[in-house]
């Protein structure tokens, strides 16, 4: 047993010794062949970088070579262009020497003559001197001679021939002129009768004119007191805004057993009227559904719209009027809800719209183009409470915008004169608006109230001195102010206007607008 170990041992130990010296010439020799290996990578990976350098050194070269070839091809090429363009200034400048010293010949050869030409005007001029001196002494000698044969001093006999031939002009022309204005007014007005009577017989009216309400009636006295309230609910604060200035005034009642209302005023047509409705339908339902007032105010005017558009459509149909814009159809129709004097515009468009067509063909007038100014004539007033001026140059410029003739534009313009337009057609305008709110019945005035409104805008302007007469027309719209010459300057007298529009304003409660014309002449008239 001990035997067997021993072999064991010793073999063991000589395996050992064998793998210890196998590992250490393992150990010697694989390092330096893998540093050989190494060192022929690297040889051979700087040989082949050598040979890109000296291949991208080669390229690099030759893209130098092309470039610097290409840069001198286009250098001679702009050297080229800038010989050639020298030549050509070189030629021009030739060119214009030549040109100068041909006009210096052409104006040395102008002062030449030009001198000629003095020259003779001056031997003309001496000519002309010598002859009227001559003329001048005939005609001396001829006065006073004339002066001793007739025993009168010269000046005396031409100031009497003068006087004399002026007044027997004057009276003449004075004469006729009487003869031809009573002619005129008698034939104009002959004539004016008989297509007035004609017109009058001719249009028969087919509409009723209806009634505008412009109020809303509060039976419940808490809500009313609920309105009344601004702390409490917003709902009249809210509909001014919703409306776009539409005034709502509170109204109590007057008499035991009477509504209190509400008043609506101003703003545009459409809204107002909306706003009537939305407070007929929510005043009843009671403070908790005034919030909803948004909604409802939205709904009744997307129906007024839609209604105005529909009538104004109506009126081009019934009128047979072609090609007007659906935004000025719109604006016609959005009148039905503006009064004024309390005649619904609506209709007062229509009709004077059918007489100016009527007025236009006894005229011999285009009738179309008269009925067309008729219908567009106030569209102004709907949105009149929007811009400042005239609602008759705010209808021209509106009929303007949407491609209306120019012609039917001026015309609208002039029938309050604010242009002055004397054609037969602006004419026609005036007359028939005239006639449909002169007819009986179409406006209603308070007389009462008018004539505090003449008598106050009257004692307004009298206020200023210098003030000489005073005409108040066309229904209170209109004054005619004469003034002192001496007293009021002519470069004062536009601020002196100003100021008596101002204090109308001040002093007066009025309708709609007031042109102020202030006057200042002098004249002297003799008749004999």
């Amino acid at each position: 047993m001990s035997l067997i170990s021993s072999n064991y041992i010793i073999t063991f130990v000589i395996g050992a010794l064998i793998g210890v010296g196998l590992f250490s010439i393992v150990r010697y020799l694989l390092p330096r062949r893998l540093k050989a290996t190494h060192e022929q990578q690297r040889d051979l990976i700087v040989q082949k970088a050598q040979q890109r350098k000296e291949q991208l050194v080669t390229e690099a070269k030759k893209r130098a070579e092309e470039k610097l070839l290409l840069m001198k091809e286009e250098l001679e090429v702009t050297l080229e262009e800038e010989r050639l363009n020298l030549e050509s200034m070189e030629n021009d400048f030739g060119l214009q020497e030549q040109f100068a010293e041909h006009e210096e010949e052409r104006i040395t050869k102008l002062e030449a003559s030009l001198e000629a030409h003095k020259k003779k005007i001056l031997d003309l001029e001496e000519q002309l001197d010598t002859h009227n001196n001559e003329k001048t002494e005939t005609e001396v000698a001829t006065q006073l001679r004339l002066a001793q044969i007739s025993d009168c001093d010269i000046q005396t006999t031409k100031q009497n021939i003068s006087d004399t031939v002026l007044n027997d002009r004057r009276l003449d022309s004075q004469k006729r002129i009487k003869e031809l204005v009573d002619d005129l007014e008698s034939h104009s007005k002959k004539g004016a009768e008989r297509v007035l009577s004609r017109i009058i017989s001719r249009y028969q009216p087919t509409f009723v004119w209806p009634k505008s309400v412009n109020h809303v009636e509060v039976q419940n006295p808490r809500l009313f007191e609920a309105l009344e309230n601004p702390t409490n609910n917003t709902l009249i604060a809210d509909l001014t805004q919703l409306s776009e200035g539409v005034e709502l005034t509170l109204s109590p009642a007057e008499h035991e057993g009477m509504p209190s209302v509400i008043r609506l005023g101003g703003g545009y047509g459409i809204y107002k009227e909306a706003v009537r409705l939305t407070l007929e339908e929510v005043l009843p339902r009671g403070p908790s559904q005034w919030a909803k007032i948004d909604k409802i105010y939205q709904k009744h005017c997307r129906t007024i719209e839609i209604q105005a558009a529909k009538l104004g459509k109506q009126a081009v149909n019934e009128l047979r009027l072609p090609n007007i814009h659906e935004e000025i159809q719109k604006m016609v129709g959005a009148l039905n809800w503006r009064t004024s004097y309390r005649q619904n515009q609506y209709y007062h468009s229509v009709e004077v719209s059918r007489l100016a067509g009527l007025l236009a063909s006894e005229m011999g007038v285009d009738p179309m183009i008269a009925k067309r100014c008729g219908l567009l004539h106030d569209i102004g007033k709907g949105i009149d409470y929007r811009i400042e001026g005239s609602h008759a140059v705010i209808s021209g410029d509106y009929a303007d915008r949407f491609g209306e003739k120019r012609l039917v534009c001026d015309t609208v313009m002039s029938h309050h004169n604010d242009l002055v337009l004397e054609t037969p057609l602006s004419f026609v305008l005036k007359s028939a608006d005239t006639l449909s709110g002169a007819r009986p019945g179409a406006r209603i005035n308070l007389e009462e109230g008018y004539q505090e409104r003449l008598a106050a805008m009257e004692e307004a302007i009298k206020s200023f001195s210098g003030i000489q007469k005073v005409a108040i027309m066309n229904g209170g719209r209109e004054v005619h102010i004469g003034v002192n010459h001496k007293r009021i300057r002519e470069e004062d007298l536009q601020d002196f206007t100003a100021a008596i529009a101002r204090k109308i304003e001040e002093d007066v409660a009025f309708p709609g607008q007031i042109k102020v014309l202030v006057t200042r002449r002098f004249e002297a008239t003799a008749v004999a």
